[in-house]
């Protein structure tokens, strides 16, 4: 394996064209590259991080290292991107699936063990690539390489849709809520609570005067907060 090895897929591009650019915030958590970002090569230049197609990249500095920023670079334009100076990246020898580097890369133990690797001062620490080169790992033979890493795209890949669906779940209950509360204190209890509570329903309502708020049961008062006494 190779660490911040220079990219010949780039470097064997044209100055006019298009290539992938990557910044911090374009590198998720645990796996994935935004890639809606492009430079022209020439545009670019030297500075910063290059990378292509199969190598795998991980934050280095603080806190992006420790909340799992890293990911495995594929669907690059033209194969290859430049990307923040922020990124450490490992190129996979024929003896290493490339996945399965990447998997080793957000175990906690990795990243664990990174942190505690870590130098500078405050929010300026980073992991120094000393620690990518001499990391020690068990390493299968090659064929178990890649079956582990189909089964881990697998089993991930369900994983993340379940917590996909959870989180549209939980965005629908909170507009449920958002919406139920702006209800309920703009046009009352719903007929059966207002029962249970010991009320009548509302069943007229009238003009609020205010655009924002339509129509307010009779009997209600439309008053600033500072007239509320």
């Amino acid at each position: 394996m190779r660490v911040n090895p220079p990219a010949p897929l780039l470097r064997n591009l044209e100055e006019d064209q298009e290539i992938s650019f990557v910044p911090m915030d374009a590198v998720n958590e645990n796996g994935g590259i935004r890639l809606d970002q492009t430079r022209v090569k020439a545009e670019v230049g030297g500075g910063y991080t290059e990378f292509q197609n199969g190598d795998v990249v991980i934050a280095k500095i603080t806190p992006c290292f420790e909340n799992g920023k890293g990911s495995i670079a594929t669907g690059l334009v033209n194969s290859a991107a430049y990307g923040t100076t922020e990124l450490h990246v490992l190129r996979a020898s024929q003896a290493l699936d490339y996945r399965f580097l990447f998997y080793l890369t957000i175990t906690d133990s990795y990243r664990k063990l990174g942190e505690s690797e870590m130098y500078g001062a405050g929010g300026q620490k980073r992991v120094p690539p000393e620690f990518c080169k001499d990391f020690l790992t068990p390493l299968p033979p090659l064929p178990e390489q890649t079956a582990i890493a189909d089964f881990l795209d697998r089993e991930t890949g369900r994983i993340d849709t379940l917590v996909a669906k959870k989180r549209r779940l939980i965005a629908l209950l909170r507009e449920k809520r958002t919406a139920l509360i702006s209800r309920t204190v703009t046009r009352g209890l719903p007929e059966a609570t207002a029962r249970e509570f010991g009320l009548e329903p509302h069943t007229r309502f009238k003009d609020s005067g205010i655009e924002w708020l339509g129509q307010v049961p009779e009997g209600w008062e439309v008053l600033p907060f500072t007239k509320i006494r």
